[in-house]
Protein backbone atom coordinates (compact mmCIF):
# COMPACT_ATOMS: atom_id res chain seq x y z
CA UNK A 1 0.00 0.00 0.00
CA UNK A 2 1.54 3.31 -1.04
CA UNK A 3 1.55 6.55 0.95
CA UNK A 4 -1.30 8.23 -0.92
CA UNK A 5 -3.56 5.18 -0.47
CA UNK A 6 -2.68 4.84 3.20
CA UNK A 7 -3.89 8.36 3.98
CA UNK A 8 -7.42 6.96 3.76
CA UNK A 9 -6.65 4.80 6.80
CA UNK A 10 -4.90 7.44 8.82
CA UNK A 11 -6.28 10.31 10.77
CA UNK A 12 -5.38 13.62 9.10
CA UNK A 13 -4.71 15.27 12.45
CA UNK A 14 -2.22 12.53 13.32
CA UNK A 15 -0.41 12.99 10.01
CA UNK A 16 -0.22 16.74 10.62
CA UNK A 17 0.96 16.22 14.18
CA UNK A 18 3.72 13.89 13.03
CA UNK A 19 4.79 16.37 10.32
CA UNK A 20 4.91 19.25 12.79
CA UNK A 21 6.89 17.30 15.35
CA UNK A 22 9.44 16.22 12.75
CA UNK A 23 9.80 19.32 10.56
CA UNK A 24 9.01 22.10 13.04
CA UNK A 25 9.84 20.50 16.37
CA UNK A 26 13.14 19.01 15.24
CA UNK A 27 12.44 15.59 16.74
CA UNK A 28 13.91 12.46 15.15
CA UNK A 29 11.58 9.87 13.65
CA UNK A 30 12.24 7.56 16.62
CA UNK A 31 11.33 10.37 19.04
CA UNK A 32 8.18 11.18 17.10
CA UNK A 33 7.19 7.51 17.15
CA UNK A 34 7.45 7.43 20.95
CA UNK A 35 5.39 10.62 21.32
CA UNK A 36 2.51 9.45 19.12
CA UNK A 37 2.66 5.80 20.18
CA UNK A 38 3.54 4.13 16.90
CA UNK A 39 6.53 2.63 15.10
CA UNK A 40 9.32 4.46 13.32
CA UNK A 41 8.26 2.90 10.00
CA UNK A 42 4.73 4.28 10.45
CA UNK A 43 6.17 7.72 11.16
CA UNK A 44 8.19 7.51 7.94
CA UNK A 45 5.10 6.55 5.96
CA UNK A 46 3.07 9.39 7.51
CA UNK A 47 5.77 11.89 6.56
CA UNK A 48 5.57 10.61 2.99
CA UNK A 49 1.79 11.03 3.10
CA UNK A 50 2.16 14.56 4.46
CA UNK A 51 4.34 15.53 1.49
CA UNK A 52 2.13 13.77 -1.05
CA UNK A 53 -0.97 15.54 0.25
CA UNK A 54 0.68 18.96 0.15
CA UNK A 55 0.88 19.38 3.95
CA UNK A 56 4.66 19.76 3.71
CA UNK A 57 6.66 21.71 1.13
CA UNK A 58 10.43 21.40 0.92
CA UNK A 59 12.41 24.03 -0.98
CA UNK A 60 16.12 24.23 -1.69
CA UNK A 61 17.12 27.88 -1.43
CA UNK A 62 20.56 28.93 -2.63
CA UNK A 63 22.38 31.56 -0.58
CA UNK A 64 22.16 35.13 -1.82
CA UNK A 65 25.38 36.83 -2.86
CA UNK A 66 25.60 40.63 -2.58
CA UNK A 67 28.40 42.41 -4.41
CA UNK A 68 29.69 44.68 -1.65
CA UNK A 69 32.11 46.80 -3.65
CA UNK A 70 29.83 47.78 -6.52
CA UNK A 71 26.87 48.10 -4.13
CA UNK A 72 28.74 50.66 -2.04
CA UNK A 73 29.96 52.50 -5.14
CA UNK A 74 26.43 52.84 -6.51
CA UNK A 75 25.11 53.82 -3.11
CA UNK A 76 27.38 56.86 -3.21
CA UNK A 77 26.96 57.63 -6.92
CA UNK A 78 23.17 57.36 -6.90
CA UNK A 79 22.76 58.84 -3.40
CA UNK A 80 20.50 55.97 -2.29
CA UNK A 81 20.34 54.80 1.33
CA UNK A 82 20.82 51.11 0.47
CA UNK A 83 21.91 49.42 -2.75
CA UNK A 84 21.96 45.64 -3.12
CA UNK A 85 23.69 44.32 -6.24
CA UNK A 86 22.95 40.61 -6.43
CA UNK A 87 24.82 37.80 -8.19
CA UNK A 88 22.90 34.73 -9.30
CA UNK A 89 23.71 31.11 -8.69
CA UNK A 90 24.55 29.15 -11.88
CA UNK A 91 21.11 27.52 -12.10
CA UNK A 92 19.02 30.53 -11.10
CA UNK A 93 17.87 33.43 -13.26
CA UNK A 94 19.03 36.90 -12.26
CA UNK A 95 15.41 38.05 -12.05
CA UNK A 96 14.61 35.37 -9.47
CA UNK A 97 17.75 36.24 -7.50
CA UNK A 98 16.79 39.91 -7.39
CA UNK A 99 13.24 38.92 -6.44
CA UNK A 100 14.45 36.75 -3.55
CA UNK A 101 16.67 39.53 -2.25
CA UNK A 102 13.88 42.12 -2.47
CA UNK A 103 11.47 39.71 -0.76
CA UNK A 104 13.83 39.27 2.18
CA UNK A 105 14.34 43.02 2.50
CA UNK A 106 10.58 43.61 2.47
CA UNK A 107 9.81 40.89 5.02
CA UNK A 108 12.56 42.14 7.33
CA UNK A 109 11.01 45.62 7.25
CA UNK A 110 7.45 44.50 8.01
CA UNK A 111 5.76 45.35 11.31
CA UNK A 112 2.18 44.74 12.49
CA UNK A 113 -0.54 47.04 11.13
CA UNK A 114 1.55 48.43 8.29
CA UNK A 115 0.33 49.27 4.79
CA UNK A 116 2.35 48.25 1.73
CA UNK A 117 1.63 50.02 -1.56
CA UNK A 118 2.80 48.37 -4.76
CA UNK A 119 3.21 49.14 -8.45
CA UNK A 120 3.74 46.37 -11.01
CA UNK A 121 6.22 44.69 -13.36
CA UNK A 122 8.39 41.61 -13.80
CA UNK A 123 10.64 42.53 -10.87
CA UNK A 124 7.66 42.70 -8.54
CA UNK A 125 6.30 39.44 -9.91
CA UNK A 126 9.58 37.75 -9.04
CA UNK A 127 9.56 39.36 -5.59
CA UNK A 128 6.06 38.47 -4.46
CA UNK A 129 6.43 34.82 -5.40
CA UNK A 130 9.46 34.62 -3.07
CA UNK A 131 7.64 36.08 -0.06
CA UNK A 132 7.64 33.80 2.95
CA UNK A 133 6.76 35.22 6.34
CA UNK A 134 5.29 34.26 9.67
CA UNK A 135 1.88 35.75 10.31
CA UNK A 136 2.12 39.49 10.91
CA UNK A 137 -1.14 40.94 12.11
CA UNK A 138 -2.98 43.84 10.54
CA UNK A 139 -1.09 44.11 7.24
CA UNK A 140 -2.79 45.86 4.33
CA UNK A 141 -1.79 45.80 0.68
CA UNK A 142 -2.91 48.39 -1.83
CA UNK A 143 -1.85 49.86 -5.19
CA UNK A 144 0.01 53.07 -6.02
CA UNK A 145 -2.11 53.56 -9.13
CA UNK A 146 -5.17 52.24 -10.90
CA UNK A 147 -5.33 48.90 -12.65
CA UNK A 148 -3.81 48.67 -16.08
CA UNK A 149 -6.14 48.02 -18.98
CA UNK A 150 -4.66 46.25 -22.00
CA UNK A 151 -1.32 45.44 -20.37
CA UNK A 152 -1.06 41.65 -19.70
CA UNK A 153 -2.80 40.89 -16.39
CA UNK A 154 0.10 38.78 -15.14
CA UNK A 155 2.02 41.96 -14.45
CA UNK A 156 -0.83 44.27 -13.41
CA UNK A 157 -0.72 46.00 -10.05
CA UNK A 158 -3.98 44.33 -9.04
CA UNK A 159 -2.68 40.83 -9.76
CA UNK A 160 0.62 41.56 -7.97
CA UNK A 161 -1.27 42.96 -4.99
CA UNK A 162 -3.60 39.97 -4.68
CA UNK A 163 -0.73 37.47 -4.73
CA UNK A 164 1.31 39.49 -2.24
CA UNK A 165 -1.67 39.78 0.11
CA UNK A 166 -2.27 36.05 -0.10
CA UNK A 167 1.39 35.24 0.64
CA UNK A 168 1.43 37.61 3.63
CA UNK A 169 -2.05 36.70 4.89
CA UNK A 170 -2.84 40.39 4.52
CA UNK A 171 -5.92 42.37 3.52
CA UNK A 172 -5.91 43.56 -0.08
CA UNK A 173 -7.55 46.87 -0.97
CA UNK A 174 -7.58 47.16 -4.80
CA UNK A 175 -7.52 50.44 -6.66
CA UNK A 176 -10.89 50.28 -8.39
CA UNK A 177 -10.11 52.65 -11.25
CA UNK A 178 -8.33 52.59 -14.62
CA UNK A 179 -4.74 53.70 -14.65
CA UNK A 180 -5.45 56.54 -17.06
CA UNK A 181 -8.45 58.40 -18.46
CA UNK A 182 -9.19 60.55 -21.50
CA UNK A 183 -9.04 64.01 -19.89
CA UNK A 184 -7.97 65.72 -16.65
CA UNK A 185 -11.63 66.53 -16.01
CA UNK A 186 -12.59 62.86 -16.07
CA UNK A 187 -9.72 62.18 -13.68
CA UNK A 188 -11.00 64.79 -11.24
CA UNK A 189 -14.51 63.32 -11.39
CA UNK A 190 -13.18 59.83 -10.65
CA UNK A 191 -11.20 61.22 -7.73
CA UNK A 192 -14.52 62.28 -6.20
CA UNK A 193 -15.66 58.67 -6.00
CA UNK A 194 -15.44 57.45 -2.43
CA UNK A 195 -13.78 54.11 -3.24
CA UNK A 196 -11.08 55.85 -5.26
CA UNK A 197 -10.47 58.66 -2.77
CA UNK A 198 -10.25 56.21 0.15
CA UNK A 199 -7.72 54.03 -1.69
CA UNK A 200 -5.65 57.08 -2.59
CA UNK A 201 -5.69 58.18 1.02
CA UNK A 202 -4.56 54.72 2.16
CA UNK A 203 -1.77 54.60 -0.44
CA UNK A 204 -0.52 58.06 0.53
CA UNK A 205 -0.20 56.92 4.14
CA UNK A 206 1.59 53.67 3.27
CA UNK A 207 4.57 52.68 5.41
CA UNK A 208 6.37 50.85 2.60
CA UNK A 209 6.19 51.00 -1.18
CA UNK A 210 7.44 48.18 -3.38
CA UNK A 211 8.00 49.38 -6.95
CA UNK A 212 9.26 48.05 -10.22
CA UNK A 213 11.44 50.40 -12.26
CA UNK A 214 10.67 50.72 -15.95
CA UNK A 215 13.23 51.95 -18.44
CA UNK A 216 13.43 53.47 -21.91
CA UNK A 217 12.62 50.86 -24.53
CA UNK A 218 11.32 48.27 -22.07
CA UNK A 219 8.22 46.54 -23.45
CA UNK A 220 6.05 47.35 -20.43
CA UNK A 221 6.94 51.06 -20.46
CA UNK A 222 6.34 51.29 -24.20
CA UNK A 223 2.93 49.64 -23.83
CA UNK A 224 1.89 52.13 -21.17
CA UNK A 225 2.85 55.08 -23.38
CA UNK A 226 0.90 53.58 -26.28
CA UNK A 227 -2.15 52.94 -24.08
CA UNK A 228 -2.30 56.57 -22.98
CA UNK A 229 -3.32 57.47 -26.55
CA UNK A 230 -1.45 60.77 -26.42
CA UNK A 231 -1.42 63.24 -29.25
CA UNK A 232 1.20 62.42 -31.87
CA UNK A 233 3.40 65.35 -30.86
CA UNK A 234 3.17 64.58 -27.13
CA UNK A 235 3.84 60.88 -27.62
CA UNK A 236 6.95 61.76 -29.64
CA UNK A 237 8.02 64.13 -26.87
CA UNK A 238 7.60 61.46 -24.17
CA UNK A 239 9.43 58.78 -26.14
CA UNK A 240 12.34 61.13 -26.85
CA UNK A 241 12.73 62.43 -23.30
CA UNK A 242 11.87 59.63 -20.91
CA UNK A 243 14.51 57.48 -19.22
CA UNK A 244 12.16 55.38 -17.08
CA UNK A 245 9.02 55.21 -15.01
CA UNK A 246 7.75 54.19 -11.60
CA UNK A 247 4.04 53.45 -11.14
CA UNK A 248 3.47 54.84 -14.68
CA UNK A 249 5.00 58.21 -13.73
CA UNK A 250 7.57 58.93 -16.45
CA UNK A 251 10.79 60.88 -15.83
CA UNK A 252 13.96 61.80 -17.67
CA UNK A 253 17.49 60.74 -16.76
CA UNK A 254 17.69 63.61 -14.26
CA UNK A 255 14.52 62.51 -12.48
CA UNK A 256 12.27 65.25 -13.85
CA UNK A 257 8.71 64.51 -15.06
CA UNK A 258 8.53 64.48 -18.87
CA UNK A 259 4.84 65.08 -19.60
CA UNK A 260 2.32 67.24 -17.78
CA UNK A 261 -0.37 65.94 -20.15
CA UNK A 262 0.37 62.33 -19.28
CA UNK A 263 0.53 63.04 -15.54
CA UNK A 264 -2.74 64.99 -15.61
CA UNK A 265 -4.61 61.93 -16.89
CA UNK A 266 -3.01 59.29 -14.69
CA UNK A 267 -4.93 57.98 -11.68
CA UNK A 268 -2.54 57.29 -8.86
CA UNK A 269 0.07 58.77 -6.59
CA UNK A 270 2.41 61.46 -7.92
CA UNK A 271 6.18 61.13 -7.69
CA UNK A 272 6.15 63.58 -4.77
CA UNK A 273 3.56 61.46 -2.94
CA UNK A 274 5.54 58.26 -3.51
CA UNK A 275 8.67 60.07 -2.31
CA UNK A 276 6.90 60.85 0.98
CA UNK A 277 6.37 57.15 1.78
CA UNK A 278 8.91 56.30 4.53
CA UNK A 279 10.51 53.30 2.77
CA UNK A 280 10.43 52.80 -1.00
CA UNK A 281 12.03 49.59 -2.28
CA UNK A 282 12.88 49.65 -6.00
CA UNK A 283 13.47 46.46 -8.00
CA UNK A 284 15.07 46.11 -11.44
CA UNK A 285 16.97 43.49 -13.41
CA UNK A 286 18.97 43.63 -16.63
CA UNK A 287 21.35 46.03 -18.36
CA UNK A 288 18.43 47.59 -20.23
CA UNK A 289 17.11 49.03 -16.96
CA UNK A 290 20.16 51.24 -16.36
CA UNK A 291 18.70 54.57 -17.54
CA UNK A 292 15.45 53.95 -15.67
CA UNK A 293 17.29 53.19 -12.44
CA UNK A 294 19.45 56.31 -12.77
CA UNK A 295 16.40 58.47 -13.39
CA UNK A 296 14.48 56.85 -10.53
CA UNK A 297 17.41 57.44 -8.18
CA UNK A 298 17.52 61.11 -9.19
CA UNK A 299 13.82 61.56 -8.44
CA UNK A 300 14.84 60.97 -4.82
CA UNK A 301 12.06 58.49 -4.17
CA UNK A 302 14.08 55.23 -3.94
CA UNK A 303 15.37 54.35 -0.45
CA UNK A 304 16.42 50.76 -1.13
CA UNK A 305 17.51 49.56 -4.57
CA UNK A 306 17.79 45.87 -5.50
CA UNK A 307 19.36 45.10 -8.88
CA UNK A 308 21.53 42.49 -10.58
CA UNK A 309 25.16 42.76 -11.61
CA UNK A 310 24.33 43.39 -15.28
CA UNK A 311 22.18 46.38 -14.38
CA UNK A 312 24.81 47.70 -11.97
CA UNK A 313 27.60 47.45 -14.57
CA UNK A 314 25.47 49.22 -17.16
CA UNK A 315 24.71 52.01 -14.67
CA UNK A 316 28.41 52.55 -14.01
CA UNK A 317 29.07 52.73 -17.76
CA UNK A 318 26.51 55.52 -18.04
CA UNK A 319 27.75 57.38 -14.96
CA UNK A 320 31.49 57.00 -15.55
CA UNK A 321 32.23 55.48 -18.99
CA UNK A 322 35.87 56.51 -18.98
CA UNK A 323 36.54 54.93 -15.60
CA UNK A 324 34.87 51.69 -16.63
CA UNK A 325 36.75 51.55 -19.94
CA UNK A 326 40.12 51.97 -18.23
CA UNK A 327 39.36 49.49 -15.41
Amino acid sequence: MNGCESVKERDTELVLRVARLYYEGGFSQDEVAVQVGTSRSNVSRMLTVAKAMGFVEIRVIAPLSRQEGISNELQKSLKIREVHVMTSEPNESTLNTVGRAAARILVKALRPNQTIAISWGRGLEATIHEIQSDLISGLKITQLMGSLSSIPTAISAEEVGRVLARNLNAQFIPFLAPIFVSTPEVRQNIYQERAVSETLKLARKADIALVGIGSKGAASSELVITDFNLSASEEKNVRQKYAGDVAARFFDVNGNPVSAELDSRLIGLTLDEIRNIPKVIGVASGADKALGVIGAARTGLIDVLVIDNACATAILKVLAPAAVKSA
